[in-house]
């Protein structure tokens, strides 16, 4: 389980609940499908392990569908189709295994809360124009698309921004929370022109295709609160168990969300506890986990 709070500890200290972390993410800087380097092996399905990952509690990777071939480039993970095989609709991508894929195994007793995706990619002018992404949860079939491009052979067309989805995949309904077991998500392409277009995620800074969510504990776990309060200088992060809890916790900050890099302070416990912290001017965000 992990349960966050954001807190700025200054003389009118504040806190609001969950926020989405990166569960899994890949950084393709370096990789190169047709030389098998940066990926598992370089043959299909081009199997590419998450570079950032909430580890110990989820396995995710990328691999290729088998109706495309993969780039051949440096810095990119990506497809090229075959143009005896090309299709111009959705339904044909489908049946002829066009994708990228993205899957994910959430260990026992957790479940994954999930809030979006964001990706940075792109494809060549002769590469698929139009690219949806599909997930398991709501079944590979044409009309279950989440979010569609019809520019994706352009520079940014598979950027979740104006360039291409428009915005980040949103995934915060209902049938995105409390996951478990194994899921996955397919970007699917089709109407490229040519067997040498290339339909990829692109290499810039840091991850270049994220997962964000939260991983928790299955309902019947352990069941902690934590929250915040401020007084005479002081900001006081507390911890609640609601049950008797059978797993020690430790209480860690980080200055940055986005940097994924976290501070143990605290020892560990099992039971209620209250931290006091000196207030600043600086933005501090806290989490507890599993020790």
């Amino acid at each position: 389980m992990k349960v966050f709070i954001t807190c700025t500890l200054m003389a009118f200290g504040w806190c609001n609940g969950t926020y989405a972390a990166v569960v899994a993410g890949w950084d393709v800087s370096g990789v190169d499908l047709d030389d098998g380097i940066g990926v598992t092996t370089n043959l299909s399905p081009f199997i590419f392990q998450a570079t950032t990952s909430e580890t110990g509690y989820v396995q995710a990777q990328l691999s290729l569908g088998s109706g495309v071939i993969p780039s051949t480039s440096a810095n990119q993970y990506g497809f090229k189709i075959p143009s005896a095989s090309q299709t111009n609709s959705l339904a044909g991508a489908i049946a002829l295994n066009q994708y990228i894929e993205l899957s994910i195994e959430i260990e026992a007793e957790k479940a994954l809360n999930l809030s979006s995706i964001e990706m940075k990619g792109e494809g060549s002018g002769t590469a698929c124009s139009n690219v949806v992404v599909m997930t398991s949860i709501n079944g590979f079939i044409p009309g279950q698309e989440i979010s569609s491009s019809t520019n994706a052979n352009s520079n940014g067309g598979l950027d979740t921004d104006d360039s291409g989805f428009g915005a980040p995949i949103d995934l915060s309904g209902a049938q995105y929370q409390n996951l478990t077991g194994t899921l996955s998500f397919r970007l699917y392409g089709w109407n490229s022109t040519s067997g040498s277009g290339t339909t990829r995620i692109r290499n810039l800074m840091g991850d270049d295709f994220e997962m964000l969510g939260e991983i928790v504990d299955v309902v019947g776990a352990d069941e902690l609160a934590l929250q915040m309060s401020h007084s005479n200088g002081f900001a006081y992060v507390t911890a609640d168990f609601n049950t008797s809890a059978t797993t020690n916790y430790i209480l860690q900050s980080t200055a940055n969300l986005t940097s994924n890099t976290w501070h143990t302070v605290s020892a560990p416990f099992t039971t209620n506890s209250i931290w006091e912290f000196s207030v600043t001017n600086n933005a501090e965000y806290f989490r507890v986990i599993p020790n």
